[in-house]
């Protein structure tokens, strides 16, 4: 009979330990990942609801304008604004040469964001004429929009 008197060492856990401490670690770096990509994502789709908001309350002015009596168009800007809905819209005579032309400009409040569309100015009214919507100035300067 042998007796073996080797010193057995037993395994107090530290590797089992060590394994959880870098899995909580590759959680917790895999989360912050994820919450980083939501909060971009979240922001990215703030700035397009917020802009989609100025577009529509240019739009909405524009179309405000059309159905309103103008006094006649002059070489520089006359607005009129609706308070209920905050909308703002201007009308001056079109420097083209195309044809007597009246620019009209519809605004989204507190923004730069104008919509512009080209009519016809009849007993103060404004007559538009399909195709002339633009979401730039149609002017050949640009200083002749602000």
């Amino acid at each position: 009979m042998k007796t073996d008197f080797k010193q057995h060492y037993v395994s107090h856990g530290f590797s089992t330990i060590l394994m959880v401490i870098i899995l909580m670690v590759v959680g917790l770096v895999i989360l912050i990942g994820f919450n980083l990509l939501i909060a971009s994502w979240q922001k990215a789709i703030l700035m397009e609801c917020q802009y989609y908001q100025r577009f529509n309350q240019a739009s909405s002015s524009l179309t405000w304008a059309i159905s309103q009596n103008w006094q006649a168009p002059k070489a520089h800007w006359h607005c009129m604004t609706e308070p209920t809905y905050q909308l703002k819209a201007c009308i001056k005579q079109s420097l083209l040469k195309v044809d007597e032309y009246v620019l009209v400009r519809g605004e989204a409040k507190d923004e730069d964001i104008y919509l512009y569309t080209l009519a016809h100015f009849d007993k103060n009214r404004l007559i538009v004429e399909k195709g002339h919507w633009l979401d730039y100035c149609p002017e050949k300067k640009a200083i002749h929009c602000e």
